[in-house]
């Protein structure tokens, strides 16, 4: 009786593996990237509204001479909060908020 040993590598070449992860890497980010991926949800708003929240008392517990700063830019985000229906809008703006907090504590 003959035995016979096939190996993957005799059908695929090295070239059509790379091609493949190269199509599966760009499909992937594509998916990644798509606006239903990047959108903000209710609960993210929520959640970063927190934060800044905490951000912001924790800045101002460490120098209580910032409180007039920092609770003007929270307000002025939760106004942009009330009077924007875009949601990617006020998480911008919330983002940008906490970055800005974060930088500062």
């Amino acid at each position: 009786m003959i035995t016979l040993y096939i190996r993957i590598g005799d059908w695929i070449s090295d070239r059509d593996l790379m091609t493949m992860r190269r199509t599966l890497l760009a499909l992937a980010l594509i998916a990644a990237t798509t606006p239903a991926a990047l959108a903000c949800t209710e609960d993210e708003l929520q959640a970063k509204s927190i934060e800044l929240a905490d951000l912001v008392k924790a800045i101002v517990a460490k120098d209580p001479a910032q409180q007039p700063t920092w609770r003007a830019k929270q307000v002025d985000v939760d106004r942009l909060a009330e009077r924007s229906t875009d949601i990617n809008q006020i998480c911008a703006a919330y983002d940008a908020a906490i970055t800005e907090a974060k930088a500062a504590q």
